[in-house]
């Protein structure tokens, strides 16, 4: 039997300068997954759990700030099992 139906997902995908800005002082100005630092403008926001699976862009539960290459690799995965994959390959 197939299941029609509907991903009903968050109109605000993207995340905005200033909800990165707090979440990057929160961060040290550090990237979450590999640690390096970060400037604002060099910083990229990221889903911790997947905007693509219908999770909300919710800056207080579902924002982490992002090197471009961690939020590159990261990708639709969810981030507790990109760290996971990430901190293996360290």
């Amino acid at each position: 039997m197939r299941n029609n139906y509907y991903l009903i997902r968050d109109s605000q995908r993207v995340i905005t300068k200033s909800q990165k800005y707090i979440q990057l002082v929160k961060q040290n100005f550090k990237c979450d997954c590999c640690g390096d630092e970060l400037t604002l403008k060099e910083s990229k926001g990221g889903h911790i759990l997947s905007w693509a699976d219908g999770n909300k862009t919710d800056a207080k539960t579902n924002l982490v700030v992002l090197c471009q290459y961690c939020n590159s690799a990261q990708s639709s995965m969810p981030y507790d099992e990109f760290k996971k994959k990430f901190e293996g390959l360290v």
